[in-house]
């Protein structure tokens, strides 16, 4: 992304991290990002479609939401479910993003077959923002995964100066080019996202791209930090503290 071309990224969990120090911002990849970009919308409006009140319900359920039906298509963070019941919701076993392909079977190497690649693959994450590229990105720290890298996207790039900013959101990654999903990302609380990025880890010895590897794994990640995202601060700290307390105890006895 940064000069990225002829430079090797490093995939974790089939996901490309990136070193972004010391990278200057190519206008190539600028011009795949829009490219790339304008396919994922496209599509996203057909998986959006496809989207069933019984996937809505189920997310709904699971970021414990009482609204149900009709209601939810005018609930305020009505975004946030879509995507969750996008990427995660099955149907028999499937979720639309993998019954897309299978309808579509997109030539591998076209843009469509990437961009879908790049959702069956991605991972939701906190990220920690940093210096701006205007009008291309942020460079950014996985806080849960680790790694830097440079963050395409138009949005972030403007920016937020003095203040440090950590967000939720899915990575989809490509060769050369991270980039957030069309759909949204959330403001997370900065000292919340400290405490997740210090206490999550020790909770097993298992690496955390091995640990949220599985597809149940991602979904319960993505849940999570989308409902500790929604919830007030004081209550989630209140359950953080409670629940890396239990992995401290554990691990002395």
């Amino acid at each position: 992304m940064n000069k990225i071309s002829g430079r090797p990224g490093v995939r974790v969990d089939n996901e490309l991290v990136l070193d972004a120090a010391g990278c200057e911002v190519s206008v190539g990849v600028l011009e795949k990002y829009k490219r790339l970009r304008a396919v994922e919308v496209a599509l996203c409006g057909t998986l959006h479609d496809m989207v069933t009140d019984a996937g809505l319900n189920f997310v709904a359920r699971s970021l414990g939401l009482r609204e149900r039906g009709e209601s939810l298509y005018d609930h305020a963070d009505y975004s946030v479910l879509l995507e969750l019941a996008t990427y995660h919701h099955r149907l028999r076993g499937k979720t639309v993003i993998e019954r897309l392909v299978e309808k579509n079977h997109p030539a591998v190497g076209t843009d469509e077959h990437l961009v879908l690649a790049a959702m069956i693959s991605s991972r939701f994450t906190l990220l920690r923002l940093g210096e701006t590229e205007p009008g291309v990105g942020v460079r950014a720290r996985d806080l849960l995964f680790g790694g830097d890298f440079f963050l395409a996207d138009l949005r972030l790039s403007k920016g937020r100066k003095n203040v440090e900013t950590v967000i939720a959101t899915r990575l989809l990654a490509f060769d050369d080019l991270v980039m957030t999903p069309c759909t949204a990302y959330l403001d997370f609380d900065a000292e919340l996202a400290c405490m997740m990025a210090a206490g999550l880890p020790k909770e097993s010895t298992v690496p955390m791209p091995e640990r949220y590897a599985s597809a149940e794994a991602k979904s319960e990640l993505a849940t999570d930090l989308t409902e500790m995202a929604l919830c007030s601060v004081a209550s989630v700290r209140e359950a953080l503290l409670e629940r890396f307390a239990g992995c401290a105890e554990a691990s002395r006895a």
